[in-house]
C-alpha cells in the first residue's frame, strides 16, 4: 500500500482511539455549551482481529462479556445493563448507564483482543436539556463509524443521509427515563452530516449530526 493508503490508516486508528465522548448542555442562559470527558476517565485497547462472519448474537453476548470483565466496578451498568449499538463481524458497541446515573461507552471484540471504554466523571457531565435539542453522546470509528446521542424533549422520527433512510437503534433511555437514547451506524467514515427529524409535541423540525470523515477527505459523504 502506498503512503496514502498509510496514512490514512494511520488516521483511522487515531480516530477510532479517541473515542470522541462529548455532550452539549445548556448553560444558565439557555445557550449550548460543550462538556468534555473528565482526563480521570480509562481506556483500555489493543489491534482490532479479523475475525469471519458470526451471528450477531453470540458477537454482542462474547464482546459484552470481554468488556464487562475490564470495567472498574464503578464504572459497570447500572440495573438497566448495557445497551447494544452496533454490532460488526467480531465486535461491537455498547452504551450504558452506571449505577450512579453517569454515562458510559465501549467497544470489545468477541476475544477480547480489543477493548476501548469512556465514562464521564460526573452525571451533571451530561444533563438534562431546557429546552428540546439533540445531545451528541459518541461517535468513534472501529469496526464501523458509530454514533450515540441522546433526543431531549423531543422525538425523532428519522435519520437520513443524502435523503435515504438510516438503520437507527432506540435504546432505553436514560436520566431517569428522561432522555431517550438513539443510535445509528456507517460501514466507512463518512464526511458531512445525517439529516434528523424530531417530533416536538404537534411541530416536527430538523436537525443534524456531524459525522466523522471531515478531514479524511473520503469519497462518502452526506450532506
Amino acid at each position: 500500500m502506498g503512503d496514502g493508503g498509510g496514512n490514512m490508516n494511520r488516521l483511522l486508528v487515531c480516530v477510532a482511539g479517541a473515542v470522541l465522548l462529548s455532550a452539549v448542555a445548556c448553560t444558565a442562559g439557555g445557550g449550548p455549551s460543550r462538556v468534555k470527558p473528565s482526563s480521570r476517565t480509562s481506556s483500555t485497547r489493543t489491534a482490532l482481529p479479523r475475525a469471519a462472519t458470526a451471528d450477531p448474537g453470540r458477537v454482542v453476548d462474547a464482546s459484552r462479556s470481554a468488556l464487562t470483565a475490564k470495567l472498574s466496578v464503578k464504572d459497570l451498568p447500572g440495573p438497566h445493563g448495557m445497551f447494544t449499538a452496533a454490532v460488526g463481524q467480531s465486535a461491537a458497541t455498547f452504551a450504558w448507564e452506571t449505577a450512579d446515573g453517569r454515562f458510559c461507552s465501549g467497544s470489545a471484540a468477541t476475544d477480547g483482543g480489543f477493548i476501548s471504554s469512556l465514562c464521564v466523571s460526573d452525571r451533571r457531565d451530561t444533563p438534562f436539556s431546557v429546552r428540546p435539542m439533540l445531545v451528541p453522546l459518541l461517535s468513534t470509528y472501529t469496526f464501523a463509524e458509530v454514533h450515540v446521542f441522546g433526543a431531549d424533549r423531543e422525538i425523532v422520527r428519522a435519520v437520513t443521509c443524502n435523503g435515504r433512510p438510516l438503520a437507527v437503534r432506540r435504546l432505553p433511555p436514560v436520566l431517569d427515563g428522561r432522555r431517550a437514547l438513539y443510535a445509528f451506524a456507517l460501514s466507512e467514515p463518512t464526511a458531512g452530516r445525517v439529516t434528523v427529524t424530531v417530533v416536538r409535541g404537534r411541530a416536527t423540525a430538523t436537525e443534524h449530526v456531524e459525522l466523522l470523515g471531515g478531514h479524511l477527505q473520503h469519497k462518502a459523504s452526506c450532506r
